[in-house]
């Protein structure tokens, strides 16, 4: 008798537990971004990791983000259910691929070289059609920067992370790169012990771009409709405002 109302009590137990978590457990992928998402000291870090843990930790998951070149973690997220990536640009392009989670960054995007190299500085997308600049493959910066001219092989150099364009900059192999400044400062000055400074041209608004966590759009509607409820919530809390502006 004692047996079978502990037989009873355990598939009660099991019943809820099966209730309560009746979706896929996601795959997290994104490349490391020296402000928004990376490792330190073997630890996750930045703001966007700190949005993704408030949002998994609200729906009860524990998942490692796995960090891989953009254009892997990229085609991963495209193409496979209940992929979740970050962080990423929202684009037309992209829209119709994915459920947009929430917003995690404000970024910029525009053409830096060196300091110590004026010549290299331009103002304008036409200057710039007349140097070298190094862009992540398969990002939003290199789909754009081929519809306004731009020639790989001839005037864009194709790279597998921003800190390798960040590298060949610094190393004066390319003339410049097309990415937020204040990512490559932060580069510059926590990666190298270089004294290198970069110029650009002023920010405009056409300049700003927002990246977001978004899940491939075959996903686990269940899934998709919980991590927007938990977005909706943390995304009216003072963290998470101050977190969007770091």
């Amino acid at each position: 008798m004692k047996i079978k109302l502990l037989f009873i009590l355990f598939v009660i137990m099991l019943h809820h537990v099966v209730q309560a978590q009746q979706f896929a457990i996601p795959r997290i992928v994104a490349t490391e971004h020296n402000l928004l998402q990376y490792k330190e000291n073997n630890q996750l870090k930045g703001p966007t990791i700190e949005i993704l843990n408030n949002l998994l930790k609200d729906i009860n998951i524990k998942k490692e983000v796995e960090f891989m070149p953009w254009a892997r973690a990229y085609n991963i997220a495209e193409n496979t259910a209940n992929t979740i990536i970050l962080s990423m640009v929202r684009t037309p392009e992209r829209e119709h691929k994915f459920y947009w989670i929430g917003k995690v960054s404000q970024l910029v995007r525009v053409f830096v070289s060196l300091k110590s190299i004026p010549k290299n500085y331009v103002t304008n997308n036409q200057q710039a059609l007349k140097k070298v600049v190094a862009v992540t493959r398969n990002s939003n910066s290199h789909k754009e920067l081929l519809h306004r001219g731009f020639i790989e092989g001839k005037n864009l150099y194709i790279v597998s992370s921003p800190q390798r364009a960040f590298q060949l900059l610094l190393n004066k192999k390319v003339d410049l790169i097309y990415n937020d400044p204040n990512v490559i400062e932060d580069y510059i000055n926590s990666e190298t012990n270089s004294s290198a400074k970069i110029a650009f041209a002023p920010i405009k608004l056409v300049d700003q771009r927002d990246s977001y966590i978004a899940i491939n759009k075959n996903s686990d509607p269940t899934l998709v409709k919980k991590l927007r409820t938990s977005m909706a919530k943390f995304s009216k809390t003072k963290h998470y405002q101050e977190l969007l502006v770091q």
